[in-house]
């Protein structure tokens, strides 16, 4: 678990410009890519605004079709007075969200240390601030009984298309305020992974202060005896007010059993 302490101590350490650069070799999710500019035509906030102008920003994205902003405007307007400053202080802050380039760097390397998984983890950061990741497996839809009298498909039955994914999302009060995924798909034949299909890449972000961009996913078979399939992208941000910038890399992995596993850093 990763403290303020333990971010503060780095802080003091590296000082201002060491936590800056950290934001090159890790990722502050609270800045996330492509949506920066709000939909509709709706003015998003400065890096620090109030309640009543993140409201509108939400609902003006909800009104352009935006279903995801208008649950997140449900969920913060369901929070009190404080929780809601402090909300807008952790996105609006780059020294808070500078904090979350170290946890989320950190939380990388112990994820590459892991052995495959599926599930979810979170990494608290302070009061009301947390990192999460979510692991994802899952199989296609098994063919239609008439489809698998074919002789053909009778013996091409032990081949199998699976797919797996590795998320991250910055939460802030409980409310997932961005994300970025990465997702392979692949075919296995037995233990064997026979094919990797192209992957893809996909991310919201509610923080308005940022733009986000990543590159073509890329796709591979591991060599033995990993012999897994591997999906990876690197995104790019850039605050506003030349608040800093930082690019991570973003890697997931499957096998034959579904297990799954990845990282961001």
């Amino acid at each position: 678990m990763i403290s303020l302490k333990t971010s503060n101590r780095k802080s003091v350490r590296a000082g201002i410009t060491g936590v800056v650069a950290a934001t090159v070799a890790g990722l502050a999710l609270v800045a996330l890519p492509g949506q920066a500019s709000a939909a509709g035509g709706v003015q998003p906030p400065g890096p620090t605004t109030t309640t009543e102008n993140y409201i509108a920003y939400l609902e003006g994205r909800a009104l352009a079709g935006d279903a995801e902003a208008a649950d997140i405007a449900t969920q913060f307007k369901a929070l009190n007075f404080m929780d809601q400053f402090r909300f807008l202080t952790v996105i609006s802050d780059s020294n808070t969200t500078q904090a979350y380039t170290q946890a989320v760097s950190e939380l990388g390397d112990e994820a590459a240390d892991m052995p495959p998984t599926e599930g979810s983890s979170t990494k608290v950061l302070g009061a009301g601030h947390a990192v999460e990741t979510v692991t994802e497996t899952g199989e296609a839809a098994p063919l239609a009984p008439q489809v698998q009298k074919s002789t053909v498909m009778a013996a091409a039955a032990s081949y199998r298309d699976m797919w797996a994914s590795y998320t991250v999302y910055d939460t802030v009060f409980g409310i997932r305020v961005t994300k970025v995924s990465v997702r392979t798909n692949y075919q296995v034949n037995g233990t064997d992974t026979t094919k990797v299909y192209p992957g893809s890449a996909s991310h919201y972000n509610y923080v308005p202060a940022a733009s986000f961009s990543n590159t073509a996913v890329s796709e591979w078979i591991s060599s033995p005896p990993a012999d897994n399939a591997q999906s990876e992208t690197v995104w790019t941000a850039t605050w506003k007010g030349g608040l800093g910038s930082w690019s991570a890399r973003e890697r997931v992995w499957g096998d034959y059993r579904g297990f799954v596993g990845g990282y961001l850093k």
